[in-house]
């Protein structure tokens, strides 16, 4: 009866602190009929490797206690377990540094979340596949042990067939690294036959620009007696780069002596190529990104010398006008007729004007230039300190203050102690003839990791029709006769707010009062308070 081969059942070991996420890769996995082996922690994982042996481990980076690499550091110093492939699984955010710090930890792959049950089932199928190669071999050499003659030449046909066929490469050399033996997929990857690869030195496939200094120094750890792995390039004839994910396991004789390695892996080029797709793409961004922010600059530039031309170029006759203008009143007094006084007057109260829109330009002009410095504020302390100037203000109107409970936030001072004035005083002059005075209401929430912060005034309103004016320099939906001003104020808000992150609208209708809402990014930590709101009233 001829011998028969056992090869123990391949277990995978899945080792994750989430329920889910375990029961998630167990259901993948399910369809290939594998043993599954659950750890909800890395000692767990631990306990259960000391007495027991897989065919693959599929690792969480992130666990507590003992996070996946960690765990994977304890796995590869024992021995029993030092060549177990291992697979880490982390989000596709983490590539870049979890991949970088999971192949020095014994990373044989990677699966990045959202899962895809066809590539994770791929990726197992290949280690398992090598676990029973491996296993195969080990039971193949005993056995060759045991027979002679043919019998012994049968058994290394069958262990070369399974090796021929194998969809991974393979590549065994001697001690000095000299090729001896590659199958089918090697040869298929390189693009050499087995035949022009024997005897050569594996290095030879790999040109030194390429990291022979990394190469050298990995040699002379598996010459050591230690497993090692490594990303790999080899260079096909035509030149293009072939990129292995590479485990180097050193064969020993009976007296410990090295006598052969086996090289065993598989291809990372299309991973390697997106990587480089990738990087290239960011390099791009970032190219343009500098070159719009020189643009930007440029433009803000000729904005301001624009600005200050025109305060140059405006200011000399503006003056003019107004010089003549007040010496024609005081010189000709009473003596000009009525109306002649009439146009005078308009004629100095349009020079005014002109000379504070003027004015109000630079300032908007100054807006862009005025360097940030963020600090912790203490919203409701700003508000209340922009109200008392109403309240110590004789002139003012009967106000009705109604402020919520505000936040710490962060920003810059100036900048938002001006956001607050131009809100407050604009809520106070469209509101200040409705019936029983302006009742104007702060209130703040917090909502997506964002200060949502409302005034709200009983004004006279406006079309929302025509809200895409608001936010737009010298744009004025009520007439200077009706509501001083300039068209300036909110122009200046919404700068402000953008140059902080966030965001300002406004929502009204017509007789019905305005709410302006702006936004301002939140503190992760800072506590929101809870305190109930206050009115504050005038003397």
């Amino acid at each position: 009866m001829p011998h028969q081969i056992t090869i123990p059942p391949a277990k995978v070991l899945i080792v994750d602190d989430q329920d889910s996420k375990r029961l998630g890769l167990g259901a993948a996995l399910h369809p290939l009929g594998y043993e599954i082996v659950m750890a909800a922690s890395g000692r767990e994982a631990l306990r259960y490797l000391l007495t027991n042996e897989v065919a693959v481990i599929l690792l969480d980076v992130r666990m507590p206690e003992l996070d996946g690499f960690e765990t994977a550091a304890l796995i590869r110093s024992r021995r029993q377990s030092e060549t177990t492939p291992i697979i880490f699984v982390t989000a596709f955010t983490n590539a870049e540094s979890d991949t970088l710090t999971g192949y020095t930890h014994g990373a044989v792959d990677f699966i990045f979340s959202p899962i895809q049950p066809e590539i994770l089932r791929a990726k197992v199928q290949v280690f398992v596949d090598l676990y029973r190669h491996a296993h195969l071999a080990r039971a193949q050499e005993r056995r060759l042990r045991e027979l002679e003659g043919e019998q012994a030449r049968r058994e290394l046909h069958k262990l070369s067939s399974a090796l021929e066929q194998s969809a991974d490469p393979v590549i065994i050399t001697d001690a000095q690294g000299h090729i001896e033996y590659v199958n089918a997929a090697f040869s298929a990857n390189i693009g050499h036959s087995a035949a022009d690869l024997s005897g050569r030195p594996l290095a030879s496939l790999q040109p030194a620009a390429d990291g022979a200094a990394d190469l050298q120094t990995l040699w002379c750890q598996v010459r050591a007696g230690q497993v090692q792995r490594a990303e790999v390039t080899y260079h096909r004839p035509d030149g293009q780069p072939y990129h292995q994910a590479t485990t180097i396991t050193p064969l020993t004789d009976d007296a410990g002596t090295v006598t052969h390695f086996i090289i065993t892996g598989h291809d990372v080029s299309e991973r390697k190529r997106m990587e480089a797709e990738m990087q290239a793409l960011n390099a791009s961004l970032e190219a343009r990104v500098r070159e719009r922010t020189a643009q930007l600059q440029e433009v803000n530039e000729e904005i301001e010398a624009y600005a200050y031309s025109i305060s140059h170029d405006l200011r000399t006759p503006l003056r003019h006008i107004m010089s003549f203008a007040d010496l024609l009143a005081r010189s000709m007094g009473d003596a000009l007729p009525g109306k002649a006084r009439d146009y005078l007057s308009r004629i100095q109260g349009s020079a005014q004007r002109m000379s504070e829109l003027i004015d109000r330009l630079l300032d908007f002009a100054r807006t862009g230039r005025h360097q940030l410095t963020p600090q912790d504020i203490d919203l409701g302390t700003l508000i209340n300190e922009v109200i008392s100037d109403y309240l110590r203000d004789p002139t003012a109107p009967t106000i009705t203050w109604e402020v919520g409970p505000m936040p710490t936030v962060t920003a810059d001072l100036i900048s938002l102690r001006e956001l607050l004035g131009n809100l407050i005083s604009n809520a106070v002059k469209y509101s200040r003839n409705a019936e029983g005075g302006p009742h104007i209401r702060v209130q703040a929430e917090l909502i997506g990791g964002y200060h949502h912060v409302s005034i709200t005034d009983n004004g006279v309103g406006f079309d929302m029709a025509y809200s895409h004016k608001l936010f737009t320099v010298f744009q004025r939906l009520h007439t200077y006769d009706h509501f001083e001003g300039h068209g300036v104020g909110l122009a200046h808000v919404k700068r402000i707010i953008v140059r902080h992150g966030g965001t300002v609208e406004a929502r009204s209708a017509e007789g019905q009062g305005a709410t302006f809402t702006f936004t301002l990014p939140a503190m992760p930590s800072a506590p929101y308070p809870q305190s109930e709101a206050h009115r504050v009233e005038q003397a």
